[in-house]
Formats: C-alpha cells, structure tokens, sequence
C-alpha cells in the first residue's frame, strides 16, 4: 500500500529547514475537524482500538483516540460522533502501545566507516519502521549526530527522534582508540562532545560547551572519582543536563555514582564492583577473579546498601542485557559470568522496586536481527529478569521517556502526548514476542512506512539499468485502506509524501525523479493537483497526465514516478 511520514519542524531556533522543506511541509495541512459537540478535534480518530497502560500495567479495551496534528486530544470508551471529515481508521481487535525507546545506542562511534551515514540511516529506518521512535545515543562524534537529529527532526531522513550525550571521562580514560575515531580531527579530551575532567576544571564551563553541541546529557564514562561526579551532577543539573554513567566508572563505585546524583547508570553486570574490588581488571582487561569473589559477586544481601541508595535517589538502570548476552559465546568464562551477572542485578533491581529501562548497546545488523534489538531486550527482562510482558513493555516505553527526560510529552498514552505509538495484531499481555507483530507505527500522529505489503500482488519500486522504477501511489495512510482526506489537495500531498517515502528507502530524494504519471479521478481537478503536487520539486521533472474512470479505493489520484539511481 502507499504510505506516509510526518512533517514536524525543529524547535531548535538554529537549526531551520530549508525553503524546500517548508513548502512541502506547508502543504501538508488537513482542514479544522471538528466534534459533533464544537470542539476542536483530531484529524485522524484510531478507532476500538485496546490500549495498554503503561503506567497502570492494564489494558482499556474498545477506546478511540482523537490525534490533530502531532498530539492526542481525547480518548474516550464512548461511541463518539465525529464529523464527517474526521479520517476514521477502525482498529477492532488491535493493541495499541507507546512508541519504543532504546535507551542505549551509539550511532557515531566510527563515522567514516562502520557507522557511514549511509549504515546509519539504514539503522535508523529500520528501527523506525520496528516501531523504535525515540532513542537515546550514548556518545559518538556529535558533528555527525547533530546532523541526524535535525534530519530526524524535520523528516529528511525516516528515523526515530535522537537524544544524544557527550562524553566526560579522565584524561587517561582518552586513549581508547574509538575517542580518536569520534573526535577524528581534533584532540579526544579536549573537544566539547569528548571533554576530559579532573577536580580543577571549570565545571560550568565544560557544561555550556557540552549543552552547545545540542546534547540532552553528559555520560560519564570512566576514570572519574567520586567528588569530581559529584561537582559535575551540579553543574549539569544548574543548566537543565540530564546526568548519566556507567555503573561502574573506576575509581568511583556503583554506590558512590548513586550517592553522586547520577541519574541513570548503564550494564547491569557492572553493579558487581560494589562487591568485587579489582572490577576494572577484570572489566577492562578482561582479568579473572577467583573463585571466591565470584561466590561473593551473587551474594545478593551484599548489594542492600547500593539498592537502597539506589531506591531512595529515584536512580533508573538501563541493563543492557543484550549485548552481554549476544556476546558472551566469544568471550568465554568472563563473557557467561557477565551476562549471568546482568540477569541477576536486573532482577534484583525489579524486584526492589527500581526502574529499568530497555537499552541494547548493539544494532540489529551485528547480529542478524530483523527486528529491533530493543524487542529482545524485552524478551531478556521477562525470561531472565522476572518481567512481566506489560513490566517489560513499560520498561520500553515510560522507563525510557524518564531516562531522557521526555515523559512529559511521550511514553504512554494520554491526552496531551505526542502521538508516538506502535499498534499490534495481538495481545502482548501474555506474550512478550507478540510484541514484534506489528500493525502499524505511528510517529508525530503520521502513519509510517515500514517497507513492501506482503499483501499486495507487487512492490512498491524496483531497480533496473541504473534507474527506480515506482509502482503508483495513492493518497491512503501507509499500511491501511484510508485515504488522507476526500479532496483532492489532500490525497496528492498525501500521494507525494508516499512517493518519498520509497524514495527514502532506496537513499534517493525527489530531486532524483525524471519522470511521473497522473492519474486523475476528475480532469478538472488538474490544477488543484499541480498545486498539492508541484511544491515537492526543486526542478520538475517530465510528466504526462490523464483521466481515468476509476481507482484503487475510489481514490482521486494514483502518481507513478521514475527516479535514476
């Protein structure tokens, strides 16, 4: 089926889209709906559809949700009278939850090579179309992230929204060969994304720097005692930084990280260095320890002190069970005991009350996954960490928002929220996997494409001698039978917005087409057509146009383009 993406704008006040862009997203305006009772409604009503509360851990069941623009304006278990104009897609027997959130990524460690812009996009398209609409990006070369993130932003590219940090450590801790990948150009340490800190360094200062590059928070990586922490949280905290670490950081402890006023602290099996006492040996340069200090590592009374500073200063902790368990195979003895440690301090943490978050440290790609990481992160809390499917989902959703600090404006479902938000065929309440069965994602109230219709009798573009050849697209929500409206302004815009979305997917923009076909329902709507369709070129391409008596989903226009690759 056609398809569609959200046109959203940067808030950044110095970060503008271009002319282009503007126009294209000017168009993109869907008349006032209103309710049968006055008000201002939404312009899309998801219809008897089950809603999974995130925060109740429940399920509201036959609800319909009211989305204008990018937000939800009311949710209501009552039969509603909507206007006519009101785009009704019926979800019966569908789940809908919140958008996904993985809280630890890294998208710009090796920018020149393994994490390529091309790479990169890639991830985030499929972590996008996954149902992942928000992600948390744990340090990389912030020249590079800064850039996807207006993409993102402003809809360039088809991704999640990003967050990102920068990364403080000692100047010791900057030799590690993949600081010199992110700051290539530049001395790792001294620059502000990769800044280098000891008990005499100007605090504020390394702060402003470090919120200048767009940041959200400041990771604290290693090498940092615990009073230079503590000066740090401060200072982030006076101007509004999100304040995040590892576990352990050495010379600093879990407990003394806490006590710091670090607010999340990532890889579960690192909470062992409350009790083990050369974790950096054994952690960083993959060291043993004895038998006794392993027997003392899950002794889990020892571990009282660290979760209760953990419960009483509201820490989260971002586990990252996938990545020790994806790579425990190649790492033997120590790889098993890491993730055997990760499974244990995530349970204990559950069990204690603490809140987790769903972060994988990894990319689906390294491993063969065609689904998103952070899916299985889920299954990993409810088969080794004593998650429920609707704990795990929560974990994913508002736990995450809370990481990053959005949960104002995203991670469940409720009048006001941005509508990000991924609806499934099945009830996940007993099945955490049934959370991979997709139905459709929606991201800033937009449907998102999310790749070919198994469904359907083709595919949506093909390659051959050096060009793309597209199938036709109509103006319907990506993924259903509804069309974005009954005029014809509405469909085309819709239309185009399809048409870039295939485009996107083969790295390509519109600039890239040589030649469209319209289809028109009604001829005489030729220039209401031209007006909705001519914005979205900088250059036109070739075109031929004619009447038709009759289209898929008595819609009013199919358009049907060729690009050169």
């Amino acid at each position: 089926m056609p398809h569609g993406l959200p046109c959203s704008f940067n808030t950044n006040p110095f970060l503008s889209p271009s002319p282009t862009t503007l126009l294209n997203c000017a168009l993109f305006v869907v008349s006032s709906l209103l309710l049968s009772d006055g008000v201002s409604a939404a312009s899309v009503a998801l219809k008897n559809v089950n809603i999974i509360d995130v925060n109740n851990l429940s399920i509201k069941q036959n609800q319909t949700i009211l989305i204008e623009d990018n937000r939800i304006t009311k949710i209501s278990g009552k039969k509603l009278r909507l206007k006519s104009e009101v785009t009704v897609v019926d979800l019966t027997d569908k789940y809908i939850i919140p958008g996904f959130i993985d809280t630890h990524v890294h998208h710009a460690t090796v920018p020149d090579t393994s994490d390529s812009d091309a790479i990169t996009r890639t991830r985030l398209r499929h972590l996008l179309q996954g149902g992942v609409t928000s992600i948390r990006d744990m340090g990389g070369d912030v020249r590079v992230l800064s850039s996807l993130k207006r993409r993102a932003e402003i809809n360039i590219i088809q991704s999640p929204d990003i967050y990102y940090s920068v990364i403080i450590g000692g100047s010791e801790f900057f030799s590690d060969p993949r600081t010199i990948e992110s700051a290539l150009g530049r001395t790792p340490g001294n620059v502000d994304w990769m800044r280098a800190v000891d008990e005499n360094s100007n605090f504020d200062e390394v702060i402003l720097k470090a919120l200048g590059t767009g940041a959200t928070g400041i990771k604290i990586y290693a090498k940092v005692p615990a009073d230079v922490i503590e000066k740090l949280q401060q200072a982030a905290k006076r101007h509004g930084m999100k304040v995040w670490a590892h576990a352990y950081v050495g010379p600093a402890k879990p407990e003394e990280l806490v006590n710091a006023g670090v607010e999340t602290i990532s890889h579960a099996p690192d909470l062992s260095a409350h009790v083990v006492e050369n974790f950096y040996e054994l952690r960083r340069k993959g060291e043993h320890i004895t038998d006794e200090q392993r027997q003392d590592s899950f002794e889990l009374t020892r571990y009282t002190p660290l979760i209760e500073a953990m419960k009483t200063n509201g820490t989260i902790l971002d586990a990252t069970l996938t990545v020790f368990e994806m790579n425990q195979s190649q790492r033997g003895e120590r790889g098993k005991l890491m993730n055997d440690w990760g499974n244990t301090f995530t349970r204990l943490a559950h069990e204690s009350g603490i809140l987790v978050s769903t972060g994988t440290d990894s990319a689906s790609d390294y491993y063969g996954h065609n689904t998103p990481l952070v899916q299985h992160e889920m299954q990993l809390l409810v088969n080794h960490a004593g998650f429920t499917p609707l704990e795990a989902i929560q974990s994913a959703t508002i736990n995450g928002a809370k990481v990053i600090g959005i949960e104002e404006s995203v991670g469940d479902i409720a009048v006001g929220k941005i509508a990000n938000l991924v609806v499934l065929n099945q009830n996940p309440s007993d099945d955490i996997t049934l959370a991979k069965d997709i139905a459709h994602v929606i991201k800033n109230g937009q449907f998102v494409y999310r790749g070919n219709n198994p469904n359907l009798p083709f595919v949506d573009a093909k390659k051959a001698a050096g060009m793309l050849y597209m199938s036709g697209q109509i103006g319907n929500f990506p993924g259903t039978k509804i069309l974005a409206g009954d005029d014809i302004s509405a469909q085309m815009t819709q239309t185009m917005k399809n048409i870039g979305d295939v485009l996107q997917q083969h790295d390509l923009t519109y600039s890239d087409i040589v030649k469209c076909t319209l289809m028109l329902d009604d001829i005489d709507e030729w220039q209401q057509a031209n007006e909705a369709y001519t914005p979205f070129f900088e250059t036109l391409p070739t075109r031929s146009a004619y009447g038709t008596s009759g289209l898929a989903l008595n819609a009013k226009v199919e358009v049907e383009c060729i690009a050169q690759l």
